[in-house]
């Protein structure tokens, strides 16, 4: 299926599987045509495509339906396009005005250097060697949010380091089963920390370390990592999994380490 879906077309034959997908079983190539906006022929030819790719399978005329592999299909490049759709918002964003926080104060017209740190854009006066700069749009004061505008060059960043450290489940002892020493080294070291699950969540607070986030862990520490910051991820042992593949999925490096002690309180 990859060669078939490498190259031209890609597009129109997505369009094809997704009006298959909601009309089926009973599948009129000359109503996808119009839909589309393409020749009764193309549509016929992209089916046949569809068909030997074992996306599609046909139930006689006009019955045709979509198999798992094309459902796979379809969801993996609907989160290519989803990818590829938020990187251009943040191309076109970008070429207006951005929002950056003053370093210093700084006045309108000024020419500034633009750097990441702990995940925020920060924008300070030019130095010589500055890889990207722009200009300031209004005068702002040290700690505020400036507008940004022609900004040149490439802002250096390096995506943060992910470290996901799986504890026992609450069948297995949960939070009283943590090295609770340990747990606070690692958390001593982390820009973000997070929670996924009622267990990681307790025995981060026993640790004295109020989480940054337990709702949409995984996806709060995608995004952090994306700007920069160190993220440390507390899970369970039984939500590794999970968090692995959304982590994967995501394209962020990590790493995992154990922070279970041996034995329970009530040993």
């Amino acid at each position: 299926m990859t060669d078939i879906f490498d190259g031209r077309g890609v597009s129109t034959r997505f369009r094809i599987l997704v009006e298959v997908a909601s009309r089926q079983p009973s599948v009129q190539q000359k109503d996808v045509a119009e839909e589309l906006g393409i020749t009764v022929q193309a549509v016929s030819e992209h089916m046949k495509e569809l068909i030997q790719a074992d996306c599609v399978v046909s139930h006689g005329r006009t019955r045709y339906s979509v198999t798992p592999q094309g459902v796979n299909w379809l969801l993996r490049t609907a989160r290519e396009l989803q990818k590829y759709s938020e990187r251009v918002s943040g191309v076109v964003r970008d070429i207006a005005v951005s929002a950056a926080l003053a370093g210093e104060d700084l006045d309108a017209g000024q020419t500034v250097a633009l750097v990441m740190q702990d995940g925020l854009l920060r924008a300070r006066p030019q130095r010589d060697g500055d890889p990207a700069r722009g200009t300031v749009v209004d005068r702002a004061a040290a700690g505020m949010d400036v507008g940004i505008s022609g900004i040149e060059g490439v802002i250096p960043l390096s995506p943060g380091e992910v470290l996901v450290a799986t504890m026992p489940a609450v069948q297995d002892g949960g939070s009283l089963r943590v090295d609770g020493e340990k747990l606070r080294a690692l958390v001593s070291k982390a820009g973000v920390v997070a929670a996924a699950g009622i267990e990681a969540l307790v025995a981060l607070r026993s640790s004295g370390r109020e989480p940054d986030c337990w709702w949409a862990s995984s996806s709060s520490v995608v995004e952090a990592a994306s700007y920069g910051v160190s993220c440390l991820l507390l899970c369970p042992e039984t939500e590794l999994s999970r968090v692995s593949e959304r982590l994967m999925d995501s394209g962020i490096a990590f790493s995992v380490v154990d922070v279970s002690s041996g034995l329970t309180e009530s040993d």
